[in-house]
């Protein structure tokens, strides 16, 4: 994809707009670092917990985006429209990190103000449109969507579905629908009403036009999201880190993340 071709994908998307107060924590002073989070109940200082030592070097802008943390719901949940929310989060040029549906959400904010991201760091990208045509992405893809087109009504079947397709370890309790603690109600009905992210159509040549450094954090355990890591790596110049026994919250593997994302800010 050329540079006129990137330019006409640009000017189909939502620009930035102010549809709703977005939350934010911030830790810390210093180059500014905005890390988007991905299905968190809690948001981004949930999402991004243990990333708060480096707050001794970075100033970390955590955004809670619509219906997590303290940021109220705004009908579905759209990785466009989050990404136009928290556009002028790049009002100042900053590195940029986003995990799981909020990676999408740093994608496209990453697409649209390239000149303001010194760095770009994605964990576990549902990114399907980077590998159309391999079949383990294809399948992943496939999966996702249907998940999310036909999910099930029991809202504990909903999460474990979602949390093995993705390769989470987080435990859920077994009890009765009515029981469910609150965020767990609420995480799955986040599921039922979320735009799947195989409707991204990512241009992966702006990527490498850009020309920032680009990271892609996997768990290992996954073979779509190792294959997506693969073609960004493969397209886009990103850097392929494998982080060994994390999960999908590669993040919360703590000090061994922290150090990656310190060094690779640095080169920034």
């Amino acid at each position: 994809m050329d540079r006129r071709a990137v330019q006409k994908w640009l000017m189909t998307q939502p620009q930035a707009t102010t549809e709703v107060s977005v939350q934010l924590t911030t830790w810390g002073s210093g180059p500014r670092v905005v890390m988007v989070h991905g299905g968190s109940p809690g948001g981004g200082r949930e999402a991004f917990a243990e990333q708060r030592p480096l707050a001794e070097f970075w100033e970390l802008i955590l955004p809670d985006r619509p219906g997590h943390g303290r940021t109220p719901q705004l009908g579905r949940e759209d990785f466009e429209r989050d990404a136009r929310l928290l556009l002028p989060l790049l009002s100042e040029p900053a590195h940029l990190v986003g995990h799981s549906y909020g990676a999408m959400v740093a994608l496209v904010m990453a697409l649209h103000a390239p000149r303001a991201v010194h760095s770009l760091m994605l964990i576990e990208p549902p990114a399907y449109s980077v590998d159309i045509g391999n079949a383990i992405v294809d399948a992943m893809a496939h999966d996702n969507r249907q998940l999310i087109a036909h999910p099930p009504a029991d809202s504990l079947a909903l999460l474990r579905g979602f949390f093995a397709l993705v390769g989470s370890d987080a435990t859920l309790p077994d009890v009765p629908e009515d029981r469910l603690p609150a965020r767990l109600r609420n995480a799955a009905d986040m599921l039922r009403n979320m735009r799947s992210p195989h409707e991204a159509d990512i241009p992966v040549a702006a990527l490498r036009l850009a020309g920032y450094p680009f990271c892609v954090l996997t768990s290992g355990r996954t073979p779509g999201f190792e294959a997506i890591a693969e073609a960004f790596e493969r397209k886009a110049g990103a850097k392929h880190v494998l982080v060994p026994g994390a999960d999908h919250a590669v993040q919360d593997k703590g000090e061994i993340v922290n150090v990656v994302m310190d060094a690779f800010w640095r080169t920034g």
